[in-house]
C-alpha cells in the first residue's frame, strides 16, 4: 500500500528500493567520474555506517545542487541533513560540502542549467539539496 510519502514523490518508492539494491551498485562504479553523476559520501544517522549514494549533482557559484528524486524521506537526504554536511565525489575529486539544506523545487530549478531545469520540472522533482563548499561557508560567517 502506498504511503503518503509515495504520493508526494515523483518516483515510486519501489523504484527507489530497486535502485538501492540493483542499479546503485552498478552506477557507483562510474558515477564519481561521469558528470552530472556524482557520489554523495555520508554516514548513517543512527549506525554511523559509511554510505556512497549516486546522485545527479550540478555545480553552482558556491557549491552544488542535487536533485532529490525520491523525496525527502530518502535515507541519504536525511543523513546529509542531520550531519549538515557531506563529501561528494564528482569528476574524480572528493570535496567537502557544508550547509546542507533542502530547497524548494523552484529554487533548485533556478540553480540548474536551463535545459536540465526543464527536464527536472517535467519529472516533477519537488526538491533539491543545496551544498556549499567549505570556502563559501567560511566566507559567509
Amino acid at each position: 500500500m502506498p504511503t503518503r510519502s509515495d504520493r508526494r514523490t515523483p518516483f515510486v518508492r519501489r523504484l527507489a528500493r530497486f535502485n538501492r539494491s540493483i542499479a546503485n551498485p552498478v552506477v557507483r562504479r562510474f558515477a564519481g567520474w561521469l558528470p552530472p553523476l556524482a557520489i554523495v559520501l555520508h554516514r548513517g544517522r543512527r549506525t554511523g555506517r559509511a554510505f556512497a549514494t549516486p546522485v545527479l549533482a550540478f555545480g553552482t557559484a558556491d557549491g552544488l545542487v542535487v536533485g532529490v528524486l525520491y523525496g525527502i524521506d530518502s535515507d541519504w537526504v536525511r543523513n546529509v541533513q542531520a550531519a549538515g554536511r557531506a563529501q561528494v565525489r564528482r569528476r574524480g575529486v572528493v570535496r567537502d560540502y557544508q550547509r546542507a539544506r533542502f530547497v524548494s523545487s523552484e529554487e533548485g530549478v533556478r540553480l540548474l542549467p536551463a535545459p536540465v531545469g526543464v527536464v527536472f520540472r517535467a519529472l516533477k522533482v519537488r526538491g533539491f539539496i543545496r551544498l556549499e563548499t567549505a570556502a563559501a561557508a567560511e566566507r559567509d560567517t
